[in-house]
């Protein structure tokens, strides 16, 4: 029998066994038409079946089109056409939304088909180990945001607009997770949620930089910065007040009422990043110029900037390849900015959580605050300054005034030939102490240094006491105490103990 005589034969059985047990339903005339417009397929099989329907429907003229999907989609699942049941599948499913039709057994036959992955990638629960990494990060990042609010050292400010940033990143990454493994389908209220806060980033970064460079206090002004957030809830309220199954068909791209929207989203969210990365370079490119933080609290800024710049550049490029300016978009787009929030929120929640230092404020102290507005109207310029502060130096390093027991701030403002006004501000601003701290420091760094290099025990406690220039060995053993956390005994006898290991 020739091979199209065998194909009739099959495809007569198939359709009369089916009419009995799957009570295949009919086509109208429109709707068959339109049937064989779409398959657009040779195949004598096909050809047959829509000839077949076609016939019914004239006979019958049945309108449910939405059951025949199904059955011609499992049919030719069945018989090992992936076109035609990729074809059908779609068109069932976009009027259904139910994706239960793809765990029929009948798609194993085509589970090794380009058809069937894309049904698969589109419509069926995956987890890739790239998702994993994401949702990994965005539970450390949700993890942080809680835990770095007890931590004590850190600065209140700091840690709440750190926290509250690393937790809107976390959250876009987790809606990126559920979109990616489809997970969003079964859970159609989380659709859209990371729009909530697409203009807090800036804002939230902002006010961070500013509170660890600044003497920074909330005030209720601020809370304008928050405004165009509530602007855009209010203009997103139509979507989230859309019933489950249209959210889904929202991400199916079935309904496209609200397509603008994205427009709307993106736009917005990148002017906002614009905007405060511009502040935020500002706020600390000016503080630089005067920096006295330490290198690793100032790479820790820069890093976290350059890193917010770099998602900043890669969610433009996002949006570009988005709507169509540079071509047609890759998946690579999407986790390229993904990753580099992944990376910001991994860095800032270990690094800030390790060394809560880097949330402290780089603002003077309350006591030293006292200083500088003591010496606000003294006058002294920044030069004057500089050249009393080397003076100081060179007299206590060269010429070691402190062994002078009778020095004090009198004595020591005349050796600089400048007031006793000008020498406290010169020794609280750049000392960091008051006058009798920073003797003390220099006498007890140079009694230890007198009490290790004397290895045969020659000298007396009291002897070097009144070397460094302490009149009594009391006044003297309290200082070493409090400089040392030891006393000069117990240094003496660690030094000697250190010697013998040695």
């Amino acid at each position: 029998m020739p091979n199209n005589s065998k194909i009739l034969f099959i495809a007569l059985c198939l359709f009369s066994i089916s009419n009995k047990l799957l009570a295949i339903p009919n086509l109208s005339l429109i709707q068959i038409d339109s049937l064989i417009q779409e398959k657009n397929i040779n195949n004598d099989m096909a050809q047959l079946e829509l000839l077949v329907l076609y016939n019914d429907a004239l006979t019958k003229k049945h309108s449910d089109s939405i059951k025949i999907f199904k059955k011609l989609a499992i049919l030719n699942a069945n018989l090992n056409q992936p076109k035609d049941a990729f074809l059908f599948t779609e068109k069932y499913i976009n009027n259904t939304l139910d994706f239960s039709i793809l765990n029929n057994g009948a798609y194993n036959n085509i589970n090794k088909t380009e058809e069937y992955k894309s049904l698969n990638d589109k419509y069926l629960i995956h987890i890739t180990p790239l998702t994993f990494l994401y949702l990994y990060a965005s539970l450390i990042g949700f993890f942080f945001a809680l835990v770095i609010n007890f931590t004590k050292q850190a600065n209140k400010y700091a840690k709440v607009f750190i926290g509250a940033f690393v937790g809107a990143h976390s959250l876009f990454i987790l809606e990126f997770v559920l979109y990616m493994s489809n997970i969003q389908y079964e859970l159609p209220y989380t659709y859209r949620i990371s729009s909530i806060i697409a203009l807090l980033y800036g804002p939230l970064l902002y006010f961070y930089f500013k509170s660890i460079t600044q003497d920074f206090k909330f005030k209720n002004v601020y809370l304008l910065h928050f405004l165009p957030t509530l602007i855009l809830l209010a203009f997103l309220s139509p979507i989230y007040l859309l019933s489950p199954s249209e959210k889904i068909k929202m991400m199916l791209e079935i309904n496209t009422d609200y397509k603008n929207y994205d427009l709307v989203i993106f736009i917005s969210k990148i002017t906002s990043l614009i905007i405060y990365a511009y502040f935020i370079g500002k706020l600390f490119l000016v503080k630089e110029k005067n920096n006295t933080s330490s290198n690793n609290i100032t790479l820790w800024k820069k890093t976290i900037y350059r890193i917010h710049i770099s998602y900043v550049i890669s969610y433009l490029i996002y949006g570009l390849f988005a709507y169509g300016a540079l071509g047609f978009i890759s998946s690579l787009v999407y986790h390229i900015q993904i990753g580099i929030m992944s990376i910001m929120v991994i860095y800032i929640a270990y690094l800030a959580y390790v060394q809560p230092q880097m949330l402290k404020s780089e603002t003077i102290p309350f006591k030293n605050k006292l200083f500088l507005e003591k010496y606000k109207k003294s006058g002294l310029t920044e030069a004057l300054s500089k050249e009393l502060k080397e003076n100081l130096i060179t007299l206590l390093v060269e010429e070691k005034i402190y062994k002078e027991n009778n020095i004090n701030l009198e004595i020591l403002s005349k050796k600089l030939n400048t007031t006793r006004h000008n020498t406290s501000q010169i020794i609280n601003e750049h000392f960091n102490m008051n006058f009798f701290e920073l003797i003390n420091k220099f006498r007890i760094k140079e009694a230890a240094h007198l009490l290790k290099e004397d290895v045969c025990g020659n000298l007396n406690i009291i002897d070097v006491a009144y070397e460094v220039g302490y009149n009594n060995k009391v006044t003297f053993n309290k200082a070493f105490k409090k400089e040392i956390s030891l006393t000069p005994s117990e240094y003496i006898e660690s030094h000697n103990q250190s010697i013998t290991y040695e």
